[in-house]
């Protein structure tokens, strides 16, 4: 091995190397030392290149987290063997699976979900019980391209059709470092799944980037991670917004105190400043910090303190000032307290699978338009105000589906809420939201309204509200507003066709005067 990590897994043998006996995964099932997961490695490696896994192949990782020390065991074996791993979630259909694996060009995979990948023709399979085990056969990791993609993260990217963004080892490595960085947090608890880039960068590579211990969650629920806080009394908490909002609501909530936890970890989708305010008021000794990126670009920016957090919508500061920037719809750079288009770009250019054309059209120059809309204040945070690509556009006025999806969320009833745009006879767009309410809990259409209406604009006030069970995420617990749209325009037709009774269904029109821009 050379002196200096070249790959991902040489990161791994510094850190086995330094720190054997130190835990780097715990999925509550099984724990695993640096120095088991890189003999494991070497194993797996050996064996996949006996079995016929050349450089370059693509295995599929169907992998839950029930087995994520395997995931972990797994991903560092296939790069040992020069293979590219490609996390796939356990979740999709079969047509989905087999659309993914058909673009990856899939030959081989290892999972613990049989049943999702049996359709697929591939020259083999494994299960993570019976990983192939050949250390005999490892190859020379100096034999190995150092800027070879080193996996393929599935993303919905800008047009909702599944693409795999490449992820070289040369572009892992700057981020991963040469496996001696430490941090003062020294154990993360989290329920994301590996197969996701938040889970599979965020968190499994974190050990080698920090030295850090992880411990999984197998399945998500939020008193069984609140007792895993108890037990395992890790000192930092890494959740989605979704995940972080169940745990604020749950009954029994007020009874743990998390007494170990340093710093609670957030990002991936919007964080409701409501949220913001009733973590900090329930737990005010962890502090908060609200990461902000994207797949295709890598993380952009994060809160550095409690007042960058209290602040409606903020991210924080970018990481490097020069891969942000802010632009107008010319593509000229926005000034400072101006609301511009964010744009973002990672260190290395990166790119999709097997897709140049959407590869072209996605990164203009290395840049890439994360179709988010926000500005710097005087501080020089980062404020969110909503998405370009999401902005209603109402008789006129430009409204930001997240200042409504904040009023709601602020409701005592309300879990969740998603706010989009409907078409308009008349108006082009109006406003619709559906909502999630806690267990047990009531509010009519017509008390969310009234809700509404003391804390926006009349013209921001959703006209029709729709009560559903559950909102529908893809595997990174991002909500796909997509999937409402139908839903809500048929019960905007639904309620066009009947009589109006309320004042709000009979106002369709914006007040009078100027409109906004």
């Amino acid at each position: 091995m050379t002196a200096v990590p070249r790959r991902v897994p040489d990161v791994l043998r510094v850190r086995a190397r330094n720190e054997p006996d130190r835990i780097a995964h715990d999925d509550t099932n099984r724990s695993l030392t640096f120095a088991q997961w890189d003999v494991e490695a070497d194993a797996i490696g050996g064996g996949l290149a006996a079995r016929g896994v050349e450089p370059g192949d693509r295995v599929l990782l169907p992998i839950t987290n029930a087995h994520a020390v395997a995931f972990a065991t797994a991903y560092m074996g296939v790069l040992r063997a020069g293979g590219i791993c490609v996390p796939l979630n356990t979740r999709l259909s079969q047509d989905e699976v087999s659309r993914y694996a058909e673009l990856v060009g899939a030959r081989w995979a290892i999972g613990d979900v049989p049943e999702g990948i049996a359709h697929l023709r591939l020259a083999a399979s494994w299960s993570v019980d019976a990983m192939p085990s050949d250390a005999s056969s490892l190859l020379d990791a100096d034999s190995l391209d150092h800027d070879a993609p080193a996996d393929i993260i599935a993303t919905s990217g800008t047009t909702g059709r599944p693409k795999g963004i490449v992820n070289t080892h040369a572009d892992l490595i700057e981020r991963l470092g040469d496996g001696t960085a430490t941090t003062p947090s020294k154990s993360l608890l989290h329920a994301l799944p590996f197969t996701g880039y938040g889970g599979c960068h965020a968190v499994m590579l974190l050990p080698l980037r920090i030295g850090s211990s992880v411990i999984t969650q197998p399945i998500f629920d939020p008193v069984g991670f609140l007792e895993l806080v108890q037990e395992r009394r890790p000192d930092s908490l890494q959740l989605v917004p979704a995940m972080l909002r169940l745990l604020i609501d749950h009954p029994e909530v007020s009874e743990y105190d998390l007494p170990s936890v340093r710093w609670i970890f957030t990002g991936t989708a919007p964080l409701p400043h409501d949220t913001v305010a009733r973590v900090s008021a329930l737990w005010p000794r962890p502090r908060l910090i609200n990461v902000y990126g994207m797949s295709e670009a890598g993380s952009g920016a994060q809160t550095r303190s409690r007042g960058s957090v209290a602040k409606p919508g903020s991210v924080g500061k970018a990481e490097d000032p020069d891969l942000i920037a802010l632009r107008d719809e010319a593509g000229r750079s926005v000034p400072r307290g101006e609301v511009g288009q964010i744009w973002s770009r990672a260190p290395r250019p990166r790119r999709y699978w097997n897709d140049p054309e959407a590869t072209a059209a996605t990164w203009k120059e290395g840049w890439l338009d994360t179709g988010d809309l926000g500005f710097f204040d005087a501080d020089g945070d980062l404020i969110l105000v909503g998405r370009s690509k999401e902005l209603i556009i109402r008789g006129g006025y430009n409204i930001a589906p997240i200042e409504i999806e904040d009023a709601l969320h602020a409701h005592p009833a309300v879990a969740e809420a998603a706010v989009l745009g409907v078409p308009h006879e008349v108006l082009g767009e109006d406003v619709a939201a559906a909502v999630v309410l806690l267990p047990g809990a009531e509010a009519s259409e017509e008390l969310l309204r009234a809700w509404c209406a003391e804390r926006l604009a009349d013209y921001k006030v959703p006209r029709l509200i729709v009560t559903l069970d559950a909102l529908p995420r893809n595997q990174n617990a991002k909500v796909v507003k997509r999937e409402l749209v139908p839903l809500l325009a048929r019960a905007r037709e639904e309620r066009a066709s009947r009589p109006a009774t309320d004042p709000a269904e009979r106002s369709s029109h914006p007040p009078d005067g100027v409109t906004g821009g």
